[in-house]
């Protein structure tokens, strides 16, 4: 990818932190799709009456899930 700032031309390759990252959305999104549903489950059926907290449960698990998913090596 190239950059233009004024004068200055900066030549940058940013495909593999691309991948890397679209690899990573990758995994949580196969890996974490359970808790995604419980926790969206849970706001939708309290919906209109969003308070903080009000599925702490599910968001913490969703949480733990996508963390582990980053935390992970490929």
């Amino acid at each position: 990818m190239l950059y233009v700032f004024g004068r200055n031309v900066f030549l940058r390759n940013v495909d593999m932190k691309e991948k890397k990252t679209a690899s990573l959305f990758q995994r949580i999104i196969v890996n974490c799709r359970a808790q995604a549903k419980d926790y969206g489950s849970c706001v939708a059926g309290k919906l209109p009456e969003v308070e903080h907290n009000m599925c702490l449960k599910e968001f913490l698990a969703l949480k733990n899930c996508m963390q582990n998913m980053v935390r992970k090596k490929t």
